[in-house]
């Protein structure tokens, strides 16, 4: 295969500021953000770069100071999910053309000079996970059925190189939020009325389980969780008051307030791990969007786009300024330790006409970390 060409889609404008870096790529005709990771302490980001006819996938690079390292256009490829191999290379599964069939491979984002096209698989509409031994996780659960069985892809490594690929039906129940640290693999569902705690290995098989009756809120996501140590769920109770659920290794259950948004949450995406015991978490609610920062159980940074233009600290009124008034939160990851990226757009009135990325380059300061 040959390597990706660099191309300059963009306008490009860095604004550095005492709260953020932000950096805007603008589009002559239109961009639409696609997916993102973290790699090798910076951002890469997928998206679609339009023209008057068509578009193309683009790969962009930027680091923690903001600035655009390249942007790369994919040789053949749609669909583009980002992810990366146990020795900390990029790699990309897309859709290459083709008149009659729909077929997902997936291939490094760099240095292709040397890899052979893989045959394709059906595509598999999870999202990636992490690592776990030789092997990149994605999991995948039907938001639409309480009933049909989640998956998981396992894509195995040897030798650098993509070996195989293993599709594995996931036991009831279904619908299970997964953590993954320390090469180990933990689901968390609800089993009638209660909530199972299950680890699994990469072949799919059960190690552990325990049910944890205690539990009485639901949790929007997991923040953490281990049959050994304390668990942390993150939960809200009545209009937007944010709450956490400890656990230990009893399964006894401890509630912790951490603060009163006044708006009540709608969704919550995965926590980012960008940071020893540190997790970031994007929301959003009726009246806007933003991200809040754990650290050990604590809140030390709260951002919402509520009344200002741009995203405001709730904890310190700190405001990283975005001159427009409808801001969408489409992507986080980690970039360098204790440092994060943010993907955002201005929503426009018709789709096609969103011509601008956002990317937040911000680092906990010293008195948050």
């Amino acid at each position: 295969m040959n390597n990706n060409k660099t191309i300059f889609p963009f306008q490009v404008e860095i604004c550095p500021a005492e709260a953020a870096v932000i950096t805007s790529l603008t589009a002559a005709t239109g961009v639409s953000h696609h997916d993102n990771i973290s790699y090798k302490d910076q951002t890469l980001i997928a998206c679609y770069v339009y023209d008057d006819r068509s578009y193309r996938t683009v790969y962009t690079l930027i680091d923690a100071t903001g600035a655009v390292v390249n942007s790369y256009e994919e040789e053949d490829g749609i669909l583009p999910t980002l992810f990366t191999s146990p020795s900390g290379d990029a790699y990309v599964s897309v859709v290459p053309y083709h008149p009659d069939k729909e077929l997902e491979i997936s291939i490094p984002v760099f240095e292709r000079t040397g890899t052979e096209k893989p045959k394709g698989n059906r595509p598999f509409t999870g999202r990636y996970m992490g690592i776990v031994g030789d092997t990149a996780v994605f999991y995948n659960r039907d938001l639409w059925s309480d009933t049909k069985p989640d998956k998981m892809l396992v894509t195995v490594f040897k030798d650098g190189i993509i070996k195989k690929k293993n599709n594995i039906r996931i036991p009831a129940p279904a619908g299970n939020k997964v953590y993954i640290a320390a090469d180990e693999i933990q689901l968390l569902g609800k089993e009638k009325e209660q909530w199972l705690h299950r680890q699994l290995n990469e072949k799919g098989e059960e190690l552990k389980r325990r049910l944890l009756p205690a539990i009485k809120h639901y949790p929007l996501e997991v923040v953490t969780l281990s049959f050994d140590t304390t668990s942390c769920l993150l939960a809200t109770e009545g209009q937007g008051q944010l709450i956490l659920l400890l656990i230990d290794s009893t399964g006894t259950v401890t509630r912790q307030e951490l603060f009163n948004l006044g708006d009540p949450v709608f969704n919550t995406w995965q926590p980012v791990n960008i940071g020893p015991d540190t997790f970031a978490i994007r929301f959003n609610t009726e009246f806007g969007n933003g991200w809040m920062v754990l650290r050990g159980h604590q809140l030390v940074e709260l951002f919402y786009s509520k009344g200002v233009q741009g995203y405001k600290n709730l904890l310190t009124g700190d405001v990283i300024n975005i001159p427009h008034n409808k801001l969408i939160l489409s992507g986080l990851n980690k970039t360098q330790e204790n440092a994060y990226a943010l993907i955002i757009y201005p929503k426009a009135e018709k789709a096609d006409k969103e011509k601008t990325l956002i990317i937040i380059n911000r680092k906990l300061t010293d008195g948050n970390r």
